[in-house]
């Protein structure tokens, strides 16, 4: 029976996206988190899964949130910047972003 929870499979996708985007092949970054060199490849291929602490890693060497990895279309370069920016941003002016963003979104 197939698995209606498709989010792996959108995981395998924002992965495969997000290491083009970084411009690094999968074998680099699997070697980078400390995983066998084929790991992230074979993930992505769909011929193995990750664990957790993997996928952390993995997410850590692509410098994007685990959040986004599993929500189709999430993996985008200004998405990925805008977390960047949101990691070192103090409250106060995550605090202002969030208004503005609202603002200009119509939603509060």
């Amino acid at each position: 029976m197939e698995n209606p929870d498709n989010r792996v499979d959108i995981a395998r996708r924002n992965l495969r996206m997000a290491a083009a985007l970084r411009d690094i092949n999968p074998s680099e970054v699997s070697r980078q988190a400390g995983m066998s060199r084929n790991g992230l490849g074979q993930f992505i291929s769909g011929r193995t899964t990750l664990s957790y602490a993997n996928m952390l890693r993995v997410c850590d060497v692509l410098r994007i949130p685990i959040g986004l990895v599993h929500r189709a279309d999430a993996i985008t370069e200004n998405r990925i910047r805008l977390y960047q920016l949101l990691e070192r941003m103090p409250d106060h002016l995550a605090q202002k972003a969030v208004a503005i963003a609202q603002d200009e979104l119509g939603s509060k």
